[in-house]
């Protein structure tokens, strides 16, 4: 299935095969740039168990990637994300203020600056932030919780956090940004399809997101997550986005996700 680890580790060996070179965010904006990059993105939510399974993977294919922690879930571990930049990974801020803050800008830059100071304070160097989405919560007034970066456009120069954006932009104009959105992939109709499309270097410049929670060790949870969320894009945004979060979260061995 798409979303097994073992699917992963394939997917990582036809990349480091096909002759891409895999860089953080960090790398690719500060680095004069290269033939063939492979951005490399994880968005880390729930569960980081599943997450220390993906970055394993990776170490074996000598890859490194930027990883994107809340502070707002039981995924903020200080230690281990300490333990993974000192193995070469790229600690990032995966901010959701305005959500927090009910829209109140003020606030929520100041609790922005505040969580970096914090997480700079615990050791981590944080480069590069990207913002949450989470379509359950109310927004009134904004529409993401990026936009307190235009209504502050000096927030980011000001903490010293690089312009993700502008800077892939200017290094890498024509690339293409994969997504594992909704437990599929969003530019290809499988994952056989998307490594075929990596193994024939059918996009010279490559930015991949995914969220470690999407992908299982266990051959039936793959299967079945990935079912679940065919069956849910029948439903609402809201039960969807929920159903699929249950699913993800970690629970006591052998039991169901709707037990």
């Amino acid at each position: 299935m798409d979303f097994s680890l073992r699917t992963y580790d394939r997917l990582l060996g036809t990349v480091v095969g096909a002759g891409y070179r895999v860089l953080t965010l960090r790398r690719a904006i500060r680095e004069a740039a290269v033939e063939f990059p492979f951005i490399l993105r994880h968005d880390v939510e729930w569960n980081l168990k599943r997450t220390l399974a993906v970055t394993d993977i990776e170490k074996r294919h000598n890859i490194r990637s930027s990883l994107y922690f809340r502070v707002d879930t039981r995924v903020y571990d200080l230690p281990t994300m300490a333990r993974l930049q000192e193995e070469g990974f790229e600690i990032g801020y995966h901010f959701n203020t305005l959500d927090r803050c009910r829209g109140d800008f003020a606030a929520a830059i100041a609790l922005f600056e505040r969580e970096v100071q914090q997480l700079r304070d615990a050791g981590l160097t944080i480069d590069t932030v990207i913002q949450h989405g989470d379509p359950r919560v109310k927004k009134t007034g904004y529409l993401t919780n990026g936009d307190i970066l235009i209504h502050d456009p000096g927030l980011l120069a000001r903490n010293g956090i690089l312009d993700v954006a502008t800077g892939l932009d200017e290094r890498y104009p024509n690339h293409i940004y994969v997504r594992d959105l909704g437990v599929r992939w969003d530019k290809a109709e499988s994952g056989r399809q998307l490594v075929e499309y990596i193994r024939n270097k059918r996009w010279p410049a490559i930015y991949m997101l995914t969220h470690p929670d999407y992908w299982s060790e266990s051959f039936i949870r793959a299967c079945g997550l990935q079912v679940a969320a065919r069956i849910l894009r029948g439903l609402s945004l809201n039960r969807k986005i929920a159903a699929i979060k249950s699913w993800c979260a970690p629970r006591p061995s052998g039991q169901h996700p709707h037990s």
